[in-house]
């Protein structure tokens, strides 16, 4: 069975990344979530797999993470393809985790929890902060998934080898390039003739 094609989504570009996490630190309804997209356009993992993020996953530098389960659907489970990884992160990263770790965080509590406790629901950011923060800004709506494309593009744009950014984002070479990589320099252009 031939499945049609598909149009690669768009990534976001560098200067609507930085409007993006401007206009959540500057909202007064969905500031609580800024470091949780900040977190999510650098580190390029998936949605589910930043709502199920718990201290105990992060090094106490808070240089190191392990990415290993995700929370979905109102369940916790396993990444999307059963694999762990992890992501060393940059300063500005590792910065941000550093502020949000309270003295008294235990390893079980979640790193990005909901306003009100528990996980993230997807559903409800995407839907009330999400859509809102976008359409305020007058950035054309795509999918808070996007930004692990826009990761993906970003990664590939600044000549990180395929390879390093499959392992960084948790799928195969193959995956990225078919699915991901919406911006790359290296896409065949026409010649002038």
């Amino acid at each position: 069975m031939k499945v049609p094609p598909k149009q690669r989504s768009k990534p976001f570009t560098a200067e609507e990344r930085q409007r993006i996490i401007a206009a959540f630190r500057g909202s007064c309804h969905f500031a609580y979530y800024a470091d949780f997209v900040e977190f999510l356009l650098a580190a390029g993992c998936r949605l589910g797999e930043a709502c199920a993020l718990r201290w105990k996953h992060v090094t106490d530098d808070c240089g190191l993470v392990w990415i290993g389960e995700a929370y979905s659907r109102g369940e916790l489970g396993p990444t999307k393809t059963n694999e762990q990884r992890y992501l060393r992160l940059t300063t500005r990263l590792q910065d941000l985790m550093k502020a949000r770790r309270s003295p008294d965080a235990r390893p079980d509590d979640l790193v990005f929890p909901a306003a009100r406790g528990g996980y993230i629901d997807d559903h409800n950011f995407r839907n009330r902060a999400w859509k809102s923060v976008l359409e305020g800004l007058g950035i054309d709506y795509r999918k808070p998934y996007n930004m692990r494309h826009t990761f993906v593009s970003g990664a590939l744009d600044l000549g990180l080898p395929p390879a390093v950014v499959s392992s960084l984002s948790g799928h195969t070479v193959e995956t990225l390039y078919r699915n991901y990589a919406g911006n790359v320099r290296g896409l065949v252009e026409l010649p002038e003739l």
